[in-house]
């Protein structure tokens, strides 16, 4: 399938359910009470579901299981609500993908969505736009699996030996996951900001303006591979070196603290949902 054809199917892929850009405008109702809150989540059996699941999961819960809705959007608070709904909305809109274990990719996705999450309140950042395009940045790679599996099958054998994952999807179809990644974006009405986020996430300096949210998926990317490497005493000059290394003016009080606690958290939110 050529790059034009695999463009043209975005257009094709769901919007945002109705049911879920109805819930999200009560999550962001700053007048809603708990109760309102509730009552809409009730409504979606499989959002329900999830909402009991992550707020009984370690990184959220506490000793005491909670067993009703209520209770549970009271311990996750919302801005937690706000970014459940959304990424539950993004794992049930894209297609089911062969080969692809979505445990383990949605538990990266997490992963990095947390630190991206962190670290942009440090630099000026929207926590929860950052948060967002953390859960968006790998869309790509389950459409191009979705719509053209033995494509993904050889970008897969292809990263599997060494070879530059993104410089392969230009070559073999044009161009990469992070442009269909941001297709659907814009597709989905997110912000620009967000959409070049996505585009320039590994190459971030060549976004015109400068995309932080970009810089911010370099950089959480960084900890998540390196991060068990570095000396706990040697951690945060290499954050911070690595941060102005890519474009941004982080404040690094407590930091290092913070993410070492999130190691972990993103795979786990990852299994309770997916």
């Amino acid at each position: 399938m050529d790059s034009a054809a695999l463009l043209s199917r975005v257009d094709d892929l769901p919007r945002l359910p109705k049911a879920i850009s109805e819930l999200l405008e009560v999550v962001n109702d700053d007048n809603a009470t708990v109760k309102n809150i509730a009552t809409k989540v009730s409504h979606d059996p499989l959002i329900s579901a999830k909402v009991l699941r992550l707020a009984n999961c370690a990184h959220y819960g506490h000793s005491r299981e909670v067993g009703s809705i209520d209770e549970a959007v009271v311990r996750l608070g919302m801005q937690t609500l706000r970014t459940l709904v959304l990424a539950s909305a993004v794992m049930g809109s894209v297609p089911k993908c062969q080969g692809v274990d979505l445990a383990q990719f949605w538990g990266q996705t997490f992963e990095i969505a947390l630190y991206c999450q962190e670290m942009a309140k440090r630099c000026g950042v929207q926590p929860d736009e950052a948060f967002t395009c953390g859960i968006l940045h790998r869309i790509g790679d389950l459409l191009i699996a979705a719509i053209s599996p033995e494509d993904a099958e050889k970008i897969t054998e292809a990263v599997a030996q060494g070879k530059d994952k993104h410089a392969f999807e230009r070559e073999l179809l044009g161009y990469d996951s992070p442009d269909i990644g941001a297709l659907l974006a814009k597709n989905w009405k997110f912000t620009p900001a967000l959409v070049q986020g996505i585009l320039y996430q590994d190459h971030p300096k060549d976004s015109n303006p400068f995309s932080k949210l970009a810089a911010l998926l370099c950089l959480a990317y960084k900890v998540l591979e390196e991060w068990d490497s570095i000396d706990d005493d040697d951690k945060t000059s290499w954050l911070s070196q690595l941060a102005t290394k890519k474009g941004l003016k982080m404040e690094m009080g407590g930091l290092r603290a913070k993410l070492t606690e999130l190691r972990g958290a993103g795979f786990e939110i990852g299994k309770a949902l997916a």
